[in-house]
């Protein structure tokens, strides 16, 4: 009965509980990234009524990103060897009741204690995500159906907008209420998800062949040491310049470009309009011309509408740029999701595209930081200019990482025709 929920029948798209998979999956990111984008929407709300300074706020960002990372390193284990479904559901719970807990707090060190806390279970949810996709899609729809689950990226970002010209005028905390919802999600999860334990080296039956847990080093071995290691740094480059861009494009758009808070989220929106378009997009471009090929040219066009958008002077160009900017984003950071789930065997899968996306958050822990420090002391618009460089290295990065990517391809082509 459990092998059954996990046979993709001849000529079908997948298993019987793939939709079911595709919106659990699209829901438990959806809070993901939602609960990291309304920390950027509120910040200058939270600033304000707990008395904190600008670097204060970068702080509460990058310890988000720092829970993050530290979350996927032991997050992204427990799903390759305890199971994916399991660790879905335990994170997605975990985010709903950390931002929650919101409501209890207030003071620095308690907002950044929670903040890393939460940012934990955020780290963990990458990865069960792209294995369970792989475990229930077929083949032909596996990179098209991740792209659609991470468009919920950007999705999430237009509902936090919408939700903070709702509530923030009256109390910014109702916004991280809403972050609870995701409790729904990890309980839709646990009754339609099919359980994956027996799947999974902790999970096999008795009289079965052991087989060995997954370790870190199987994903730093071999062909796979540079291949990660590039990943890795893919990641770092446009987490860095994503979330200098979440976490302080509001406030710039607020005290440089003089827009109120309704006009902000109205920005925001639109932006994040670009960024859903993007993800959808990207995808089927990746189909095409090939996920590694076709994430230089994101990152390309990324730093150049992003150096464009904070250089240029007035505003209204901004309606245009910013949902271009977030366009080229949404595509790093779908073609990000895709080829990373693609470079990995089943076994490495969850383990190995989680922990190269989020130890990329590295980025998104100095950048938000680092933003507010050069901010401080020469003003917003100087420290966003640092995101089109990470734009930029990450364009660099991305072709030496698809040259080795097709390099590996020939080598197992001209070793596959040998044995012949």
């Amino acid at each position: 009965m459990r092998e059954d929920a996990f046979k993709i029948a001849e000529g079908s798209s997948g298993t019987k509980a793939r939709w079911a998979v595709i919106a659990c999956c699209m829901g438990a990111y959806f809070f993901d990234s939602y609960d990291m984008y309304i920390l950027g929407i509120a910040m200058q709300n939270i600033l304000a009524d707990l008395h904190m300074t600008t670097v204060e706020g970068g702080l509460l960002s990058s310890a988000t990103m720092l829970g993050a990372v530290i979350g996927c390193l032991f997050l992204g284990r427990f799903a390759s060897n305890w199971g994916n479904k399991l660790c879905l559901v335990a994170c997605t719970a975990w985010i709903g009741l950390g931002s929650l807990a919101v409501v209890f707090v207030a003071s620095f060190p308690a907002w950044f204690v929670l903040r890393v806390l939460t940012g934990m279970g955020i780290g963990g949810i990458m990865g069960p995500i792209h294995a369970l996709i792989w475990q229930h899609w077929g083949p032909a729809y596996r990179a098209k159906i991740t792209g659609l689950t991470f468009s919920t990226f950007p999705i999430a970002g237009i509902v936090a907008s919408f939700a903070g010209k709702m509530v923030l005028s009256v109390d910014f905390r109702w916004i991280f209420v809403t972050a609870a919802l995701s409790l729904l999600v990890a309980v839709a999860a646990q009754l339609l998800i099919p359980d994956d334990r027996h799947l999974v080296p902790a999970g096999r039956e008795k009289g079965t062949k052991a087989a060995e847990k997954v370790r870190l080093s199987e994903i730093f071995t071999g062909r796979y040491r540079w291949i990660t290691l590039f990943a890795i740094l893919a990641s770092f480059a446009n987490m860095a310049a994503c979330w200098a861009m979440n976490t302080w494009i509001p406030s710039w758009l607020m005290i440089d470009r003089g827009l109120d808070v309704s006009q902000m989220t109205n920005f925001a929106m639109l932006n994040y309009f670009g960024g859903l378009v993007g993800y959808l997009t990207w995808g089927f471009v990746g189909a095409k011309m090939g996920s590694g090929r076709a994430m230089v040219f994101a990152y390309v066009l990324s730093a150049a509408a992003l150096l464009a958008y904070v250089v240029m002077p007035g505003g209204d160009y901004l309606l245009l740029l910013g949902p271009l900017l977030y366009f080229g984003q949404g595509g790093c950071a779908c073609l990000n999701s895709i080829l990373f789930a693609e470079i990995y065997p089943e076994r490495l899968r969850a383990y190995g595209s989680g922990t190269a996306f989020n130890v990329g958050r590295v980025g998104s822990i100095v950048s938000p930081y680092t933003v507010a420090l050069v901010g401080t002391s020469f003003g917003l618009t100087a420290g966003l200019l640092m995101a089109p460089a990470f734009f930029a290295f990450g364009a660099v990065v991305s072709v030496v990482l698809n040259r080795m990517l097709r390099g590996g391809e020939s080598n197992e082509k001209e070793e596959d025709h040998g044995n012949d």
